[in-house]
């Protein structure tokens, strides 16, 4: 019998911003890209905006998709996608204390990502975008 492969689905969202890339510290003290869940009722688009929206205060407008796969999180694989995002508009405020806990987000030139604590997918999607 046939067992489909469940997943949650967590969009992502690449924004650079003239020579640097927005990242956030987790709570597992790894860097990753900005984004969430995809909520029910969302596509993959709707989710990277709200959430880029929720955690930098920023509108942005959705390029292309530069990435997907499985990410094993604490050993819970999530299935991720990652979008390349153009800033609108800087509307809002860094979401400090998210869902997760509390976060971080500074912003990171080319060099210096390449040396810190962020998962492979990431880096992978950095490259691409």
């Amino acid at each position: 019998m046939y067992t489909p492969y469940l997943l949650p689905i967590s969009v992502k969202g690449i924004v650079f911003e003239q020579d640097i890339v927005w990242l956030r510290l987790n709570e597992r003290n790894e860097w990753e890209l900005p984004g969430g869940r995809l909520e029910q009722g969302e596509n993959p688009e709707e989710t990277v905006v709200r959430e880029l929206h929720e955690e930098l205060g920023f509108e942005v407008s959705v390029e292309k998709i530069v990435h997907a796969g499985v990410l094993f999180a604490n050993k819970d694989p999530v299935f991720i996608i990652v979008y390349l995002c153009t800033i609108m508009n800087k509307t809002g405020n860094f979401e400090l204390m998210g869902e997760a806990g509390p976060a971080q987000f500074p912003a990171f030139s080319p060099i210096e990502k390449v040396n810190l604590n962020i998962p492979h997918l990431y880096k992978e999607a950095l490259q691409r975008a």
